[in-house]
């Protein structure tokens, strides 16, 4: 029964694979605030329960549950001006329609004491619901990513972190269970047959250079809209990147696993340029932001490697090592079909 619900778990996860987002939109004009909160209605729908039982949020539901939306984000919403508070008022909400569903776009603004050069926002929306979810506050040319509900403080007139895109690349890479398990998948046989750690460690670090070069050109190609494609298409085809380095363990159709990780690694990149679309970065924030999540990636997975392959080598002639490669590799093969299925119909 535990390994069902495991195998379960990890289809429910992938399958939602775009994060939560929420997006904070505002403009400081002397001692006045003003902006935008969009928070995804199926967002809503799980902090407040929206939906009158037919599986079809309306306008109507919407409208009604409008006043319980507004206490539920004065509740969870505050701006400060250099300490002093910033008492916020919303407006008329209306929906608007991004990448990936509706939105409730609800008006705010705020009346500070005076002009501040420290702009402290709480954010503290929806992360008792998903641990996942981010506040994307986008202020005076920066965007900061908000992860908890601790205060985040925003110096007016500075540009945006880059160790913040940094920490995303990392998250990112942890949390995207699908990177994970292909990244194993492809270096899973490193140690197999081999004499030395030393030889392990060099077929492992060609495929990983060969995964970073291709999902880094897919990742620039992509982030700066040279060509992109749809997210259903690509969170697809990553799932059957997965199934691919899973099968090729079990039937040994590419011995070259470097070719391999470097094929469908041009998958995995525009799937990272995603991320960075979602957070609607302004042009001027884009090159510091591709650097900073890409340099989190590769420091992610880096760890995962590192982490990894001394424990493979060091169990490399032992019927554990044996499961993990024929039984694991076939389980991740499934349960990254179901992944494939699940995104194409979604």
């Amino acid at each position: 029964m535990k390994p069902l619900l495991i195998l379960l778990a990890l289809c429910a996860t992938a399958w939602a694979h775009k994060p939560s987002d929420a997006h904070l939109r505002l403009d400081v004009h002397g001692d006045r605030i003003t902006g935008r909160l969009d928070i995804a209605v199926r967002d809503l729908e799980g902090a407040l329960a929206i939906d009158d039982g037919n599986g079809d949020i309306t306008w109507g539901e919407l409208e009604q549950a409008a006043p319980r939306i507004a206490t539920y984000v004065q509740q969870r919403l505050a701006l400060a001006a250099d300490g002093a508070p910033c008492p916020l008022e919303l407006g008329r909400a209306q929906l608007a329609d991004l990448s990936d569903g509706a939105y409730w776009a609800l008006p705010v603004s705020a009346a500070c004491t005076h002009a501040p050069h420290d702009l402290a926002v709480t954010y503290a929306l929806l992360f008792d619901l998903d641990a996942q979810h981010r506040g994307l506050v986008h202020v005076d040319g920066q965007t900061v990513i908000v992860r908890d509900g601790a205060p985040v403080h925003i110096s007016l007139g500075e540009g945006t972190s880059v160790t913040s895109f940094v920490r995303e690349g990392v998250w990112h890479i942890w949390m995207g269970i699908d990177h994970i398990l292909f990244l194993v998948c492809l270096i899973l046989p490193a140690v197999w047959k081999r004499d030395s750690l030393r030889d392990a460690a060099k077929e492992t670090f060609e495929i990983v250079t060969a995964f970073t070069l291709a999902h880094s050109i897919t990742l620039v190609i992509s982030a700066v809209g040279l060509f992109r494609l749809p997210s259903r298409y690509v969170e697809t085809a990553i799932a059957l990147s997965v199934v691919a380095a899973a099968l090729n363990n079990v039937v040994r159709a590419v011995d070259a696993r470097w070719a391999v990780a470097f094929a469908l690694g041009l998958l995995h990149g525009f799937g990272f340029s995603s991320v960075l679309i979602d957070l609607g970065l302004p042009s001027h924030e884009l090159i510091g932001a591709l650097l900073g999540f890409n340099a989190g990636v590769e420091l992610g997975q880096a760890a995962i490697v590192i982490t990894l392959l001394p424990l493979l080598y060091l169990m490399r002639r032992t019927l554990a090592y044996q499961a993990l490669l024929w039984a694991g590799s076939s389980t991740v093969a499934l349960i990254a079909t179901v992944w494939s299925y699940q995104r194409w119909v979604a």
